[in-house]
Formats: structure tokens, sequence, C-alpha cells
């Protein structure tokens, strides 16, 4: 039950990436771009909120908190200053 958690984690991401970096690019009318941009939202919506309830909150806010771009943009900072 574990790795169902961490692959409806990580899957959970994907439709994000799908929307940012391939959808805009597809040959479609404005209108079927955001019928797609709705469906995968929702989606990887489901998929993160499944795995919280398999996971347990304390295990996805400790790994959610490293995808937070405030604390991304504190590590990349700090980076650059060293």
């Amino acid at each position: 039950m574990q790795k169902l958690g961490w692959f409806l984690f990580i899957v959970s991401f994907l439709p994000w990436v799908a929307i940012l970096f391939l959808v805009p690019f597809l040959p479609l009318s404005i209108a079927e771009k955001t019928t797609i941009d709705i469906v995968l939202a929702v989606g990887a919506e489901v998929c993160f909120w499944l795995s919280v309830v398999i996971l347990g909150k304390e295990v996805v806010t400790k790994y959610r908190r490293y995808l937070n771009p405030r604390y991304l943009w504190k590590k990349i900072r700090n980076f650059k200053r060293k």
C-alpha cells in the first residue's frame, strides 16, 4: 500500500508538467486546451490527495516542503553565495 501512495504522489506532479510544457504547444483550439488543462489539474489533485490518505499527512508535508517555491528559492540563493 505504501508503494501505491508513493506512486500516486509522484504521478500527481506529472500533469502539472504537461500543463506547463506540453498542452500549450498542441495544435488544438483554446477550448480544447482548456478542457485538457482542467482534466489534468483535477486528476493531479485527486492523485495527490489519495496519496495523502495512503501515506499520511506527515510524510507528504515533509516532502512537499522541498517543492515549495520559497524553500527552493532560498536554497538557490544560498548556493549562489557559496
